[in-house]
């Protein structure tokens, strides 16, 4: 029942806010005030915080649009076509930039690009009104936004900051939970390694996702906006040298080097107990303490197990345990930024500390944002001279509906699937507002008109409300309104009326068709191809990128192309596995990289250790780039090059570098891992190349 009353809490905001704007819109002689109702309906959402977000990146992309507008026509004003066309490259511009950008920004690029058509088509043929038309149409869209914002901000305010700390929460226990049953031995099987990883990388994503729109919802989470980075990049941190560490001990498994395994476990062994207690693990601050508390024992706990071990297993061992150490350090780091943000139970912190720069990168693929601009621009640019060559009066409607949800599904994960939905609710809108309609005319009043509508939108928008429905019901919800074309007074038109409905009906197919015709690229294995190897490229980047900024960077777009990928491809599958083995391998060498080179920055090496630490960690990005036989081969040799200048005892500041390239050649020579498959395929396939030469 308590979903259902929120449900119906959210219903009566949305009616509020809808009726609201298009009653100041008559009183305030707009020419549209359906426009500013429809964009109550755009804006709609049951969190406050994504109400404002929406609200502020459609007013930007409104103005911005806007301008575009009035510059467009003021360049072309007697030259239709030059026009349309100047109009469709916008429109592939803010299409291509709404898949580049995602999250909210991606609404203020959709926005920017349809409403120019919103602006310009109504005066195509009377110039002179552009400016008019201009002022008029955003007026009303800011008009709706505004309504909107403060109904939502003020009735039954639905905050992001309980979702928000639920997400984080989750996040932790995700991911203490892991690590608990891995250390306690209790992960069987791949596919639940696969699946448990792949939540918390998942969990990460949407940290910053909620992150990102409650910094519109609440001054404490926007106040607190430096810190809650911080803590999603920690986590990010720690998840990753964890990672990294069950990868090596999975490696050291397959190698039977049991008394190593058994070594570096016996030293995880004290953090086990502390994750198994639900109780601490509910209480941050203490369980930060706990931790800080076997940080302090690890020399100890290493010194032991060192001294246990034969001499040739010691310097596997030192590799190993720099590992632990350094999972360690970042998981003592998440959960101190997280005690930081904690005051009492469930209360976040008005200030945060003064803090660095933190910033999440998100990754893109250029095809798919060429291909989205591309499609755009062709369609637009065809159906709007097609409309110009045959005079077809509500056409321009057409190609605006057409455009907006072309460039609205553009950046799905599935745009097809997206635009059927919106076409089934555009072709049965008009069949919920004929009730409303005929109702209009009866009317003497606004609150009587009110009256008479209300059973069509009550059930178009409890239709939007169902998970399943969704889509379909903001495209009836859109569709109810312009089909009724509501005007300062209250004239309806049965015209009109068929007019409106047949014409978005229309925009929707073409639409659709433009899917059917031109697909998006979301689950082809050029696409997929094309983001594994911008995944194995990351380890460039890491060998190669300036050092400031570099480790938040490459977790976050590692993160987001796995997760790009992963959700392409069915879970427990062949190729879901050799995804999920590359991204290890790929956040392991990566991490070396970055490790190495701040010894490189921070430490005062010998110059001839130095330059061979340089050529392998050029080697590695090469390798990671083009996989090939040779460039392992001359990978393996740089890197065990620059561990024969450290043989023998060395001091601390070396042992570090010693360790990094030890965990570096022990990855390049796992012949069991997916790179060297890969390179032994790639091999094969060359022979095989050649010997079709010969023949």
């Amino acid at each position: 029942m308590n979903g259902e009353r929120a449900v119906w809490a959210y219903i009566g905001k949305v009616l509020v806010a809808l009726y609201l704007s298009g009653w100041i819109a008559m009183r305030l002689g707009m020419s549209s005030p359906g426009t500013a109702m429809i964009t109550v309906l755009v804006v709609m959402n049951r969190n406050t915080g994504m109400v404002l977000a929406k609200a502020f990146y459609r007013g930007v992309g409104t103005v911005v649009g806007c301008a575009m507008a009035v510059l467009i026509v003021s360049l072309f004003p007697q030259s239709p076509v030059a026009l349309v066309t100047v109009m469709a490259l916008w429109a592939g511009f803010c299409a291509g930039g709404s898949v580049w950008s995602r999250g909210m920004a991606s609404y203020g690029f959709v926005l920017s690009g349809y409403t120019v058509a919103m602006i310009v088509f109504p005066v195509i043929e009377q110039p002179q009104n552009i400016l008019n038309s201009a002022l008029e149409r955003t007026g009303e869209v800011l008009l709706g936004m505004a309504v909107t914002s403060v109904v939502f901000d003020v009735l039954w305010p639905n905050r992001l900051r309980a979702g928000l700390r639920a997400a984080d929460d989750g996040n932790l226990n995700d991911f203490l939970g892991f690590v608990a049953d891995s250390i306690g031995g209790r992960l069987q099987g791949f596919e639940v390694i696969e699946r448990t990883q792949s939540r918390v990388v998942q969990g990460a994503i949407q940290f910053e996702d909620l992150r990102a729109m409650a910094y519109f919802d609440d001054p404490i989470l926007r106040s607190s906006n430096g810190q809650l980075k911080l803590i999603n990049q920690h986590f990010m941190a720690a998840t990753s040298r964890f990672q990294a560490l069950h990868h090596h001990i999975d490696r050291l498994r397959r190698s039977k080097d049991e008394a190593l395994v058994s070594a570096i476990r016996a030293s995880l062994k004290p953090l086990l107990p502390l994750l198994d207690d639900s109780a601490l693990r509910d209480d941050v601050p203490a369980l930060a303490k706990a931790l800080q508390h076997w940080c302090g024992q690890l020399d100890g706990l290493f010194a032991r197990e060192r001294r246990a071990l034969p001499a040739e297993l010691q310097a596997g061992f030192d590799a190993s345990a720099l590992l632990v150490r350094r999972f360690a350090e970042e998981l003592q780091a998440y959960l101190s930024a997280k005690a930081r943000m904690e005051t009492g139970k469930g209360r976040l912190r008005a200030r945060a500390p003064r803090l660095s720069k933190v910033r999440f990168t998100r990754a893109n693929d250029w095809y798919a944002i060429a291909l989205a601009a591309v499609r755009c621009f062709v369609v637009m640019l065809a159906l709007s001279l097609l409309w110009l060559s045959s005079s077809w009066n509500q056409g321009g409607l057409a190609v605006f509906g057409m455009a907006a949800l072309v460039a609205m599904s553009s950046a799905a994960p599935d745009p097809l699937w997206v635009v059927r939905r919106a076409t089934i609710g555009h072709v049965v809108a008009p069949f919920f507002a004929l009730p409303g309609f005929v109702a209009m005319a009866l009317a003497p009043d606004f609150p009587m008109l009110v009256l008479l509508t209300l059973p069509s939108m009550l059930a178009s928008l409890y239709i939007s409300t169902r998970p399943r429905f969704a889509v379909i019901g903001m495209a009836m919800n859109v569709g109810i309104l312009v089909s009724w074309n509501m005007g300062p007074h209250f004239h309806p038109s049965a015209q009109s009326f068929l007019d409106n409905s047949l014409t978005m009906a229309v925009g929707a197919f073409v639409a659709m068709g433009v899917f059917m015709l031109v697909p998006g690229l979301p689950g082809s294995k050029q696409r997929q191809r094309r983001l594994l190897e911008r995944l194995r490229a990351q380890v460039q980047l890491a060998v190669s990128a300036p050092l400031p900024g570099l480790l938040p960077k490459f977790e976050s777009v590692s993160r987001e192309l796995f997760q790009q990928v992963a959700s392409r491809t069915t879970a427990g599958s062949r190729p879901s596995r050799q995804l999920f083995e590359w991204a290890l391998l790929v956040h392991e060498a990566g991490h070396c990289a970055i490790d190495l080179r701040h010894d490189l920055a921070e430490q005062n090496l010998p110059a001839s250790l130095h330059a061979r630490i340089e050529q392998a960690l050029a080697l590695l990005g090469q390798l990671y780039r083009t996989p090939r036989a040779r460039t392992l081969r001359d990978a393996k040799a740089s890197v065990q090059a620059a561990l024969g200048e450290l043989a023998g005892p060395q001091p601390q500041a070396l042992r570090a570098v010693r360790d990094h390239l030890y965990l570096l050649q022990m990855s390049l020579d796992d012949s069991a891992s997916v790179l060297a498959a890969y390179v032994q395929r790639s091999r094969r396939q060359q022979r095989l190349k050649e010997a079709r030469h010969a023949v």
